[in-house]
């Protein structure tokens, strides 16, 4: 990368006195950074160059940011990590970018780190509105979603080109679609003007439109420069919304079903298991996410956005997420709000529920994001996320607040609160005492009652039998038995990835009557689908927004890595061929909590 122009120290390196202390959070910075970019072969390296710059740092009182990335990626020869910080012309109203630069004083600046096809993920972080002069907060989203699209595009355009098959299947679902997210998207807009200066949530509504129209913008920024087609508006929206298009789509078309091959009866897509330990030493907290394996172009994201709208709980956010989603569709999230978040979907098998189905509504992808944005505990979080309710991707959501949760002392109500959304509904409560017994496990099924019989769980555990009953389901059964043996973050990921198909008697055989699911591994039509990933964190991670993450079909209990040969056909451009993975770290380097 050709270096341009020196750039600012970390903030938080020149917020203690001394040459030593500017030392001492430069190593922490540049080990953090060993971790997830280093070889083996670079140890002596690092020294020698820790050593260099602590030096030059005391000669100089400055450190280019730019540098930390040069060296780093000179570690791991195969990724590309790509920086870049944006300013705000207000005179011309327009972007100024400058490229292979980390500068403090911009109005955003960040890095991806393109370690898909090394480690499974790539890593994004960006931090906005902290720049020298003082940026509204409409024009801070706007720039954050500009270098997010700018750093990202590629992985964004191959991301639409996999995805775009596995929900469009037929042309004539492509017409009523676009109707639809064009009215969806001018309502939304209308209410934004109409409502932003009386009503926080139309406010921070108004931020997300703006975060995505910079998101188009940057990506037609990088487009233009390698002459590229740039991504429309609506296929920007498409990689939002994904999550909604699973309900979307059979709603506006009824005889389509883009989990036609995925969504059998029987087959769930998500695990989630919040464990408390039996004497409150430590909370544990993991999801498993179940879908294509097209979906595997992962990014894990890191973002940290000055926001001056009273109104705000937090603008600090690390998830697990993909090319070009402002949202994480998993979900997993850590929040600077002290709350994290999971998430598994429900199925809705009475389709006569979404006859409530309107653009003039909030997708279940923006509510996520206001309620990040807006809510500093579990029940502000359900009620926020309750509004406008669109009736589309239908989860169970469990929004943890860590702050009432007092380790080794008690757990107090309102640290589990469960949201569960049908088309028309939202219903929650409070569900610690779960936590208090030991754990909270989440796996498809409908925990409200109401929820349960209305979405017509009933219906299908009269005619297909347990696999639809919250409490006897395969899962429900595993998670019962195995949560047992989860005392700490390697036990929590054995569980998360278990399939032992082949051998356990809940399973019957099925591999994806199992905690993490192989459709590919099925006698019977194979598919590639299945559990693809997962997350995990604890209570002392979380406070620093730090987890650990791997992608790809699980090969515990003896399973074979996923190859794409036996599937060559189905659309799965830019991504691995093998997934072998591991577990690695995710931490943000460039803010502290």
């Amino acid at each position: 990368m050709p270096f341009r122009r020196a750039c600012h120290v970390f903030p938080f390196l020149s917020s203690q006195s001394g040459d030593a202390a500017l030392s001492i959070g430069f190593t922490r910075t540049l080990f953090a950074i060993y971790q997830i970019f280093s070889s083996p072969r670079a140890t002596s390296v690092v020294r020698v160059a820790l050593n260099a710059i602590s030096t030059a740092m005391r000669l100089a009182k400055r450190l280019c940011v730019f540098l930390l990335f040069n060296v780093a990626s000179s570690f791991a020869s195969a990724d590309k990590v790509t920086t870049a910080s944006v300013y705000w012309d207000s005179e011309e109203k327009v972007v100024v970018l400058k490229e292979g630069v980390l500068e403090t004083e911009g109005d955003a600046y960040g890095y991806l780190n393109d370690t898909l096809s090394r480690t499974g993920w790539s890593v994004l972080e960006i931090r906005a509105g902290y720049g020298k002069s003082p940026e509204t907060d409409e024009v801070t989203f706007f720039l954050a979603g500009y270098l997010e699209g700018f750093l990202s595009a590629q992985q964004m355009i191959d991301h639409y080109a996999n995805m775009y098959p596995q929900l469009i299947h037929d042309p004539k679902i492509l017409g009523p679609l676009q109707s639809f997210m064009t009215k969806q998207d001018l309502w939304t807009r209308e209410q934004v003007k109409l409502n932003r200066s009386s009503d926080p949530l139309w406010k921070h509504a108004g931020f997300i439109v703006a975060q995505m129209d910079g998101l188009q913008a940057g990506v037609a920024h990088w487009a233009k420069k390698h002459g590229q087609k740039p991504l429309s508006l609506f296929a920007v929206q498409f990689l939002n919304a994904v999550g909604d298009l699973l309900d979307l789509i059979p709603a506006l078309v009824p005889t389509s079903n883009p989990l036609r091959n995925f969504k059998l009866p029987g087959m769930g897509h998500c695990s989630a298991l919040i464990k408390m330990l039996p004497g409150f030493e430590n909370l544990l907290f993991a999801h498993s996410s179940w879908y294509t394996y097209a979906a595997t172009m992962r990014i894990y994201k890191h973002w940290d956005f000055h926001i001056t709208e009273p109104h705000t709980a937090t603008g600090k956010l690390s998830f697990s997420s993909y090319p070009g989603f402002l949202v994480s569709l998993d979900d997993f999230y850590l929040l600077g709000s002290g709350l994290m978040m999971t998430q598994t979907t429900n199925n809705v098998f009475n389709t006569s529920l979404f006859d409530t189905v309107t653009p003039e509504s909030l997708l279940a992808w923006q509510r996520v994001r206001l309620a990040h944005s807006l809510a500093k505990t579990g029940e502000e979080w359900a009620k926020t996320f309750s509004k406008h309710n669109s009736g589309t991707y239908n989860n169970q959501y469990m929004v943890l607040d860590r702050s009432r949760v007092k380790l080794g002392l008690s757990v107090d109500d309102g640290a589990l609160t469960v949201v569960e959304q049908i088309p028309g509904l939202v219903e929650y409560s409070d569900q610690t005492q779960a936590l208090r017994r030991g754990y909270w496990p989440s796996y498809n099924v409908p925990f409200h009652h109401k929820i349960y019989k209305l979405s017509g769980y009933e219906e299908m555990w009269e005619k297909h039998g347990e696999d639809f009953s919250y409490d006897l389901c395969p899962r429900a059964k595993i998670f019962r038995r195995d949560q047992a043996e989860v005392r700490d973050l390697d036990s929590l990921k054995r569980v998360m990835r278990s399939n032992d198909y082949k051998k356990d008697p809940y399973s019957k055989g099925d591999p994806c009557k199992t905690i993490c699911c192989r459709a590919d591994l099925r006698a019977e039509k194979p598919t590639p689908a299945g559990c693809y990933d997962t997350k995990v964190t604890d209570f002392f991670m979380a406070d620093d927004f730090r987890a650990e993450a791997v992608n790809g079909p699980t090969t515990q209990d003896g399973l074979p890595p996923f190859l794409w040969d036996d599937f060559s056909s189905m659309s799965h451009q830019g991504l691995p061929q093998l997934y072998n993975f591991t577990f690695i770290r995710m931490q943000p380097l460039l803010f502290k909590p």
